[in-house]
């Protein structure tokens, strides 16, 4: 249970770390978004870590706890089994006489002490640690997944006879989704290749290999996931989709299956979906105060269209997600039309396209509209019918949101119009434009600074086919003395991926404005309405991202591949 925020509140003044107004307006937003001030101080990295941590563990009144730099061993990991230590946050991090030291997210919570004491006859002393901190440290647990999947491919390796049925295949694909989902991995990758089954996870939006197995295993790995999503054992020479769902630690997770065949095999992917560790938090996803408060103010607006655009993995829908989760209230009707359904929302209406039942974008927009619907959701704008049916939706009294595949907001417009959209309507609908990627954040826990001068700058420009001047840019953002700036990298460490933990958006936000508006109806170029939106006060998403590489959030490395996107 978290502190009582009038106490939160209080302590924050009298300490000095935050003025009464601005907690004003952070109390305001939770009756909006629900949850407690120390969730949304926390989700929103408004003070570090240690400070809030080290406050709220004296609300408490126990000491605070950071688990950066302690080593846990296995002994202490065996006495609180990682179900328990992941569905409830508490890691025991040190064992003195017959106490033993352990770290809670809710120190208060008496039961689970008293069964912990029970558990292990030992007295607990509870200490206090951050949320993020506790998540970050039961990777610890992973060690023991790790050696248990070691062991089966070892013997896997060594003698492929000893996997003669799915019974036997079913403890390899078992820990290989265990693994994935303790890695927070949202997709694993079973691929043949010629001499080689190779098993790979997507962290963060990149892929990592964890396996090469042999091959001789995986015709019994794949019929095991066919038994499991109930597809066809017998069809090797054509394309399956289906999905089961599963129990990690307490949380149900769907894992959506694809298998397609390939020279070498059947490849499968496994999506793994979990609503229990989808944040679906607005101000969690890293806009500035400025694009945070332009998304808000339109969406607001009871008719129009609004726009979400990006490759594929940028976010988008989950950005809609987020919003539909503020404007989800009893006054409204809010109807979708998905391929697939990613998370179920409470009270809101999701409908799954299927072609093969001729439901499509476009009849289902069709039908959907007849259901009074006040807002409706637009999985993906495809084709031209879908296009025409949203526009007129938004012209005629409903609020739209709906995602487009373009690089940037200024061709969102212009591809509408492609679609066969008049312009006029294009002009009379739309209300914002979003276009975003995601970039991974800079793990906190082996985060250092360094040095960057101009003509390292120039190297990476040169390295990176940079057409802009990133010193000109970046001293744009921040005032140097000397012509060098201060960046930031992970060194890599056990709680993170190469350096790199989470990710956060970078994007640019178009309002469409009176002006904008004037050269859609004259039919004008993305360069065209993109020099207006600037001079409007638009972020571009390259000066977003770079913002966000000076504020030691990501690296420069980072943005620049996601832009290549």
């Amino acid at each position: 249970m978290a502190v009582h925020d009038d106490a939160l509140r209080d302590k924050l003044i009298q300490k000095g770390l935050m003025d009464a107004k601005t907690l004003e307006k952070l109390q305001a937003s939770l009756k909006s978004q629900g949850g407690s001030l120390e969730k949304i101080l926390f989700e929103r990295e408004i003070l570090p870590d240690e400070v809030l941590g080290a406050l709220v563990a004296e609300l408490y009144e126990v000491p605070f706890i950071s688990l950066k730099d302690k080593a846990v061993s296995n002994e202490l990991l065996e006495m609180v089994p990682y179900s328990v230590a992941s569905h409830q946050f508490v890691i025991p991090f040190e064992k003195k006489d017959q106490e033993l030291h352990v770290a809670f997210n809710n120190p208060h919570d008496y039961e689970l002490i008293n069964f912990l004491e029970n558990k292990t006859d030992l007295k607990i002393v509870p200490y206090y640690a951050t949320q993020r901190d506790l998540q970050a440290s039961l990777k610890v647990y992973n060690r023991n997944v790790n050696e248990k999947l070691d062991t089966l491919l070892q013997g896997a390796l060594s003698d492929t006879k000893k996997l003669e049925s799915l019974k036997d295949a079913s403890q390899i694909v078992d820990t290989v989704i265990l693994l994935a989902y303790q890695s927070e991995a949202s997709d694993i990758h079973l691929e043949n290749h010629k001499n080689l089954f190779v098993v790979r996870y997507r962290i963060d939006g990149i892929l990592h290999t964890v396996a090469e197995l042999p091959i001789a295993i995986a015709d019994l790995i794949i019929s095991r996931i066919k038994v499991l999503a109930k597809l066809r054992l017998d069809e090797h020479r054509a394309a399956q989709d289906g999905r089961f769902k599963i129990v990690l630690e307490g949380n149900e997770i769907t894992l959506r299956v694809s298998i397609l065949p390939t020279y070498d095999g059947e490849k499968t992917v496994l999506r793994l979906l979990s609503s229990a560790r989808q944040e679906l938090d607005l101000e969690a996803f890293g806009y500035s105060p400025k694009n945070l408060e332009l998304i808000k103010n339109n969406i607001r607006k009871t008719n129009g269209i609004i726009l979400m655009t990006g490759p594929t993995g940028s976010g988008k829908t989950t950005t809609l997600y987020s919003i539909i989760k503020i404007l989800n209230t009893s006054e409204v009707n809010i109807s979708t039309i998905e391929d697939p359904i990613e998370y179920r929302l409470d009270r809101v209406n999701q409908t799954q396209v299927n072609p093969k039942a001729n439901l499509t974008f476009g009849n289902g927009l069709r039908s959907l509209l007849r259901q009074d619907p006040d807002i409706v959701m637009v999985g993906e704008i495809r084709d031209e019918e879908t296009a025409s049916i949203a526009i007129n939706a938004a012209l005629t009294g409903h609020l739209v949101l709906a995602t487009l595949h373009t690089n940037d907001a200024a061709s969102t417009l212009p591809r509408l119009m492609e679609m066969k959209v008049e312009n006029f309507l294009v002009s009379a609908t739309a209300k914002l434009v979003v276009a975003q990627r995601l970039v991974r954040k800079i793990c906190e826990k082996c985060k250092v600074s360094y040095k960057v001068t101009a003509e390292q700058l120039k190297d990476v420009e040169k390295k990176n086919n940079v057409k802009d001047d990133l010193s000109k840019v970046f001293s744009g953002l921040q005032n140097s003395a000397d012509g060098s700036f201060t960046l930031y990298k992970g060194q890599g460490c056990e709680a993170c991926s190469g350096g790199f933990k989470g990710r956060t958006a970078i994007c640019e936000v178009m309002e469409i404005s009176d002006e904008i508006r004037k050269k859609i109806l004259d039919n004008d170029s993305p360069t065209q309405i993109e020099e207006v939106a600037i001079k409007e006060g638009m972020v571009p998403l390259f000066i977003d991202g770079m913002s966000k590489v000076l504020q030691g959030i990501t690296s420069i490395e980072e943005v620049l591949r996601v832009m290549r996107s």
